[in-house]
């Protein structure tokens, strides 16, 4: 009996591969001045040189193209490196901001579209975790919450999202925001080493007598 075993040719592997790739460089290059909402496959395709079909094999719908175009810049950015110890994170400004210059313009005409931020959002619990997982480490003394409000604003500050509102609002030349990030995540990181206490919860309040009175007049 002839087997039924499926066979995966190496070489059409390979050319899968490609195809995809082509693809989304495709994409990259429409989105630089585009907004990914105007963007269908059918267009897509055209502008990849591949028919339709090729595309829908690859994505069956925008929302999958969004994803994986999301999975296929971030390890580009550096997004998906793995986390230096906590006393090298002012390293990653310089690091990472001129990843994000290269990509500036696609990053900018993305930012705050609601299919972008959706796949940010999805994305949050891994990039996060890895956050509070730094700073756990380092300062095992700190609450459960000090450390996820440390990690998070300390982290804050090696995202796209402060690069550019740094370069675009603060108006800092590249090197310059680099410098800033660094120096404000060094900060940070210090003032957690000496008190952390601002990032605790806040101690319930005792109600005044003022409102205690008020709560006996109304019964």
């Amino acid at each position: 009996m002839p087997s039924s075993r499926t066979y995966q040719s190496p070489l059409r592997e390979a050319q899968a591969a490609l195809t995809r790739e082509r693809i989304l460089m495709a994409a990259k290059a429409y989105l630089e001045k585009h907004d990914l909402e105007t963007l269908s496959l059918r267009h897509l395709a055209e502008l990849a040189g591949v028919s339709p079909p090729t595309v829908y094999a690859h994505f069956r719908t925008v929302d999958d193209l969004v994803e994986a175009f999301f999975n296929w810049l971030s390890p580009r950015l550096g997004l998906r490196n793995s986390l230096p110890p906590l006393e090298q994170f002012g390293e990653l400004p310089h690091q990472l901001f001129p990843n994000y210059e290269a990509y500036g313009a696609l990053l900018r005409n993305l930012m705050n579209k609601p299919s972008w931020d959706r796949q940010r959002t999805a994305d949050r619990g891994q990039r996060h975790g890895s956050w509070i997982a730094a700073v756990s480490e380092a300062m095992p003394h700190l609450t459960p919450e000090q450390r996820r409000r440390g990690a998070k604003v300390v982290s804050a500050f090696f995202t796209p999202t402060v690069w550019r509102w740094l370069v675009d609002s603060g108006e800092f030349e590249p090197r310059e925001a680099e410098q800033v990030a660094a120096w404000t995540i060094n900060a940070l990181i210090e003032a957690l080493k000496r008190d952390a206490s601002g990032l605790a919860d806040a101690a319930p309040t005792k109600p005044t007598r003022t409102a205690v009175k008020r709560k006996e007049s109304a019964r």
